[in-house]
């Protein structure tokens, strides 16, 4: 009889633990799913709150007028529709919501002829914004994770018609499985900072005429530099890399370079005085500039405390300071006897540049790759590792905002760790084949 109570317990207690498991596991997906649509709805947001009304307003100001017109466009970006939820192998999700141009201009339009009381946007404007760009899609992927700390109760977001019910479960690398969802998105994250970084330094280096860049521009106004890195928040993501075999990701931006010489003409007739400048010719530029695309690549690692789950599935183990950062800071002279003061700060700035980078290039040689291996050693033994390191360190962006005083210039640089691995991890797999 006891032998009979047991069995009874133990058929119950099994289906019990199974049900349990599989409520846990679509509270999970329940998690990721909502996190995703937060994620993607706060992208939507950044994206439409970055358009231009006009040479001086951006949507973003706009909403800032009344609570009203604040209240209106929420409603709208939360009343955006999103595709199906895809759910990867590791329990996170992705889900994409996508809003025509048009729709957006139309919404706009509405609120301000209900709401706006002021003068400086005019009905005229939104009919303008339709022929500024070739846009006609605003699209956005969010994505989400199960958090046990993380509400079930949160809204739903609006779902576009259902799918077909099963879609094919995306797969992640082992190595990124063992990482796990929070790491492997937290990765990407920094990869997508780190390409916005890569944009921002392209452009400003890009010439509008033989003796200006973008960068003149940028040093010239804090609004331009404010204007564009506006503009740069609306680059769309083209490509995510997982690598197999390293904690690496790598996501690659694009934006229209029409896009972003119109910014840049609309903010320097708006912001900068002086005909040095404002005769640069911006039609030139757009007859001179072949490609469609400005684009630009980031790397980014997942933070330290996820990659102790990871280090049995790497084929090279990464060293502790793969997570990090690492920055240098240079100073040069400004010339007291210059003709011209501004060209004479500019030139001052790159000289610390250059000194910060070099600071920078002293540092990473000195890293330890193992107990009695220093990155020096390779850069030592192969000549390639020199030449791509080389131009690892030279993509050094600058961190924060050039400092001077009266006699000195001074500037920081910073690199993400992983770029510097990614050549010395390379090599040591060539040289194990």
């Amino acid at each position: 009889m006891k032998r009979l109570m047991l069995a009874v317990l133990a058929g119950l207690i099994v289906p019990a633990w199974s049900l349990g498991s599989e409520v846990s596991d679509a509270q999970n997906k329940l998690l990721a799913k909502r996190a995703a649509e937060a994620d993607c709805y706060r992208k939507l947001a950044e994206r439409i709150m970055g358009l231009k009304i006009n040479s001086s307003t951006l949507v973003r100001d706009f909403v800032t007028e009344s609570d009203q017109i604040q209240t209106e466009v929420n409603t709208f970006i939360r009343g955006i529709r999103l595709g199906q939820p895809r759910f990867f192998d590791d329990g996170s999700c992705e889900i994409t919501g996508e809003v025509t141009y048009q729709k957006v201009i139309a919404t706009l339009r509405e609120v301000h002829s209900r709401h706006y009381k002021g003068d400086d946007i005019r009905a005229s404007d939104f009919k303008e914004m339709e022929t500024r760009t070739e846009c006609t899609v605003i699209r956005a992927t969010g994505m989400g994770a199960p958090r046990p700390d993380q509400p079930i109760d949160v809204p739903d977001g609006t779902v576009s018609d259902p799918g077909p019910e099963e879609y094919p479960t995306p797969s992640v690398p082992s190595l990124w499985q063992k990482i796990g969802p929070q790491g492997r998105m937290m990765a990407q994250r920094a990869a997508e900072l780190d390409a916005y970084r890569r944009l921002a330094e392209q452009l400003q280096g890009f010439k509008i005429s033989s003796t200006t860049s973008v960068r003149d521009f940028v040093t010239e106004s804090d609004q331009i530099a404010t204007d564009l890195n506006t503009t740069l928040r609306g680059a769309r993501i083209v490509h995510v890399f997982f690598h197999r075999d390293e904690p690496i990701c790598e996501v690659t931006l694009e934006i229209p370079w029409q896009k972003v010489i119109a910014t840049i003409r609309d903010s320097v007739s708006t912001h900068i005085r002086g005909d040095h400048i404002k005769n640069s010719s911006f039609r030139e530029v757009s007859t001179r500039v072949e490609k469609k695309y400005f684009r630009a690549t980031g790397m980014g690692i997942a933070p330290e405390r996820f990659m102790s789950k990871a280090v049995a599935v790497m084929e090279i183990t990464p060293p502790d300071w793969v997570s990090r950062a690492f920055k240098a800071t240079g100073q040069a002279a400004i010339d007291p006897n210059a003709e011209n003061p501004t060209q004479a700060k500019l030139m001052a700035q790159r000289g610390a540049e250059l000194d910060a980078k070099r600071k920078l290039a002293e540092t990473i040689a000195g890293l330890t790759i193992q107990s009695e291996t220093e990155v020096r050693d390779f850069i030592t033994e192969y000549d390639q590792v020199r030449t791509q390191l080389n131009a690892v360190i030279d993509g050094a962006y600058i961190k924060g905002k050039p400092q001077f005083t009266d006699q000195m210039a001074s500037v920081t640089v910073e690199l993400p760790a992983a770029r510097v691995w990614k050549v010395i991890a390379d090599e040591i797999k060539i040289n194990q084949r």
